[in-house]
């Protein structure tokens, strides 16, 4: 049982992570100017999905602490919070450093391998890789706005 308090307060940190990043993602500045999405709107979908899923394995932890009772479909390994924060942490840093393209298709490549089977990894790779370009068509064409790309 004290294991399970352990979990929750570790999520409860995680948590409280999310909310941080989240809100310093809002003070890099207005994700809407004259009309036009700006870069700070990135951050601020990763920082709701950071707060969502977080808060998501949150109320999970307290559920089960509540009901007194591990749940035992539950094959997630206890370092599935720890790995997904360093994965953002590395993300933003490489983001910021090498552009978009690179670390976006880790990124989403190492998301579907964390919550995932580790089977199919070629087609995994070939999934990311849609999704970061579908990203990328989505904020050029639709929102017209421009990611970072490698500095040179």
């Amino acid at each position: 049982m004290f294991y399970l308090y352990k979990k929750i307060i570790f999520q409860f940190l995680v948590f409280i992570v999310s909310v941080g990043y989240l809100v310093t993602a809002f003070n890099i500045g207005n994700p809407m100017l004259d009309g036009q999405l700006q870069a700070s709107f990135f951050p601020l979908i990763i920082g709701s999905f950071a707060v969502l899923f977080s808060g998501i394995l949150l109320f999970k932890e307290w559920a089960l602490v509540k009901n007194k009772a591990a749940d035992p479909g539950d094959d997630s390994s206890p370092y599935t919070a720890p790995i997904l924060v360093l994965l953002i942490f590395i993300y933003i840093l490489a983001f910021s450093a090498i552009g978009y393209f690179i670390p976006s298709t880790l990124f989403v490549f190492s998301m579907i391998l964390l919550f995932s089977e580790k089977k199919k990894i070629v087609q995994k790779a070939v999934i990311s890789i849609v999704i970061v370009t579908l990203g990328y068509l989505v904020f050029e064409l639709l929102f017209g706005v421009r990611l970072p790309t490698l500095r040179g």
